[in-house]
């Protein structure tokens, strides 16, 4: 997925089953990746994302208008 889409793009904790309502809006894919791995650490207690759980995460990232 292209950082450089109109737009926003949008990740959610129910996204992955999560009874938590964090959701993370922003521009590009990467700050959708920090916030959630600061929320995920903070909120959660997973404070280390393997290469395949960041792949999974950007499988779940959608593009909102």
């Amino acid at each position: 997925m292209a950082d450089h889409t109109m737009g926003e793009k949008e990740l959610s904790c129910r996204d992955f089953r999560q009874d938590c309502d964090f959701t993370v809006r922003a521009k590009t894919e990467k700050e959708i990746l920090n916030k959630c791995q600061a929320h995920v650490c903070s909120a959660h207690g997973r404070c280390s994302t393997s290469p395949e759980m960041r792949e999974i995460i950007r499988s779940h990232i959608r593009n909102v208008m």
